[in-house]
């Protein structure tokens, strides 16, 4: 009869370790998911950006073929280059 209490009690403490174990792994999973998300949208942005930036160098390589190395057009294109970005930091 004492084994049959021990094994009771192993049963319901193993019940509630189980029970503590999923709580836990399912708010780990929610944090990983959240992240995930985050780490996504980030990864967009930069693809973004990456694809914003070739644009612009490829516009400087053409203007600078056709118009040749003046220096308004570098300052002009820089400039509008600071700006632009600039302009997004500060509403941040």
């Amino acid at each position: 009869m004492d084994t049959l209490i021990h094994a009771d009690i192993f049963f319901f403490i193993t019940s509630i370790a189980v029970i503590v174990l999923t709580a836990a792994l399912v708010v780990v999973l929610i944090y990983l998911a959240q992240f995930l998300r985050n780490a996504r949208d980030i990864s967009r942005t930069v693809k973004k950006e990456s694809e914003d930036i070739a644009a612009d160098i490829s516009t400087l390589r053409v203007r600078a073929k056709q118009e040749g190395l003046k220096w308004r057009f570098f300052t002009d294109f820089f400039s509008k280059f600071f700006r632009r970005y600039g302009k997004r930091r500060s509403r941040k």
